[in-house]
């Protein structure tokens, strides 16, 4: 198991929850390491100042990773 500490120009760009959320999905299993790698680097690409939990949910939902979190939540009607 790996673990991704954030680097110096990452440290005041995530809020917490956005970081802990990140931790989670992938200590679930539902980031692999390469797929972790790519939400971090698109967010601090795409999302100026300090990137909260609903603008990362975002980001992720636009690249096509699905949280599973969230699908409780949001019913679907066929």
């Amino acid at each position: 198991m790996t673990f991704r500490v954030l680097g110096p120009h990452e440290r005041g760009r995530f809020a917490p929850e956005a970081w802990g959320h990140l931790l989670g999905l992938s200590g679930s299993g539902a980031l692999n390491a390469a797929e972790l790698e790519h939400i971090i680097e698109r967010a601090l690409l795409q999302i100026d100042g300090r990137i909260a939990l609903d603008d990362l949910r975002s980001l992720m939902e636009g690249a096509g990773f699905v949280d599973q979190g969230d699908a409780d939540q949001h019913p679907t009607v066929h």
